[in-house]
């Protein structure tokens, strides 16, 4: 739907060009509706609204719906609009409740020191140079205080949270969190059981083969590559218990990460909290769908989710405009997770003295 200003100079007769299915216009109140993107989803069926292409609707859409339908279901369309003055764009945001300088974040993501010894107290750094969100790791190489000692005074850090199976140790670990400073969590629920990785197995095998080829050292110290190593996850919860347990420790924003349908999406709305699309970097369960397809699934199924509940996506994000087209989809925020590992191969500061993870975030803007 574009925006009433845009579609005010709109002629009668250019709307009754679009009468299809392929594109499909009706006027209401004296203002023209793109809907031909809602059809399938119309829950009275897509040959009521056709009945009407390209003409005013008004009479028939009175007796069924309120005012404020289309607002509520149709969204502001991503076109580009030309001779349009840029001035002063501002494209801060809130998240869970504060405040950041962009729509993008650093993702929790684990194997920092693997690519600096520092680790991701780097990534701190350079989210608050920047003002955005590091939403740090439960598997980082730094501890949670650690991160939280290396942060501007001003700067807010969010705590990804995984459930141990010793509940009372993840208990523990979010009241030292809530104590340090942390604004807000999420629980990652799609990795109970770690997945087949198979690039991890084959760097495995490399590495053993690699250690019984030296005859001159007995024992390499090799752990068997970079496959994921931590301890028994918790595995009794549902949607009940979940966010029952976490209540009763924190009112603090809670996201759950690892959403993939938008059923899954729904219940969060329904439990209130927050749904983060992630099928873990496409490394836990082989052809899980894509953080946008989900996207997709919601605005088609349930878009009320958007309107209650602030959409967190990551996964498959290269580069701006993939950050756009999630923001124009629905997205709330959007996590970069690879992006800012690769950074820290390099360092905290390059030949300009800009930090390289800041670097990341300078590319992304």
């Amino acid at each position: 739907m574009a925006t009433n200003d845009q579609l005010k100079t709109v002629t009668r007769w250019e709307t009754s060009r679009h009468n299809s299915k392929d594109s499909c216009w009706i006027i209401l109140h004296g203002f023209v509706y793109d809907v031909t993107d809602f059809l399938d989803s119309h829950p009275g069926g897509k040959q009521t609204i056709l009945e009407h292409a390209g003409y005013d609707a008004t009479e028939a859409f009175e007796p069924f719906h309120s005012r404020d339908t289309l607002e509520k279901y149709l969204k502001p369309s991503f076109r580009p609009r030309v001779l349009k003055p840029i001035k002063g764009v501002d494209i801060s945001t809130t998240l869970l409740d504060t405040r950041f300088s962009a729509p993008f974040f650093i993702s929790p993501a684990g194997g920092g020191k693997l690519a600096h010894g520092t680790g991701e107290i780097l990534m701190t750094k350079a989210a608050a140079k920047h003002g955005i969100l590091h939403f740090v790791c439960n598997n980082a190489g730094c501890t949670q205080q650690e991160m939280a000692d290396a942060r501007d005074p001003s700067q807010v850090l969010f705590w990804q949270i995984y459930a141990m199976k010793d509940l009372e140790v993840t208990k523990r670990e979010i009241k030292q969190a809530i104590a340090s400073g942390y604004k807000g969590f999420a629980l990652t629920v799609d990795a109970i059981y770690v997945g087949k990785r198979e690039r991890d197995m084959r760097l495995s095998i490399a590495a053993l083969k690699s250690e019984s080829d030296d005859q001159d050292e007995e024992d390499s110290g090799l752990s068997g590559g970079i496959s994921v190593s931590r301890p028994a996850v918790f595995t009794e919860f549902d949607w009940i218990t979940a966010v029952k347990w976490l209540r009763q420790i924190t009112e603090l924003p809670i996201a759950i990460k690892g959403v993939q349908c938008w059923e899954d999406a729904a219940l969060c709305m329904h439990h209130g909290v927050h749904p983060w699309l992630s099928n873990h970097g496409g490394r836990q369960l082989e052809g899980a769908p894509s953080a946008v397809e989900t996207l997709l699934e919601i605005r088609q199924n349930c878009p009320a989710v958007f309107d209650k509940c602030e959409v967190i996506v990551d996964g498959g994000i290269t580069r701006g405009t993939d950050i756009v087209k999630a923001l124009a989809l629905g997205a709330k925020g959007v996590g970069l997770g690879r992006a800012f590992l690769y950074a820290l191969v390099f360092g905290e500061v390059d030949a300009s003295g800009l930090p390289y993870a800041a670097a990341v975030v300078r590319a992304c803007l």
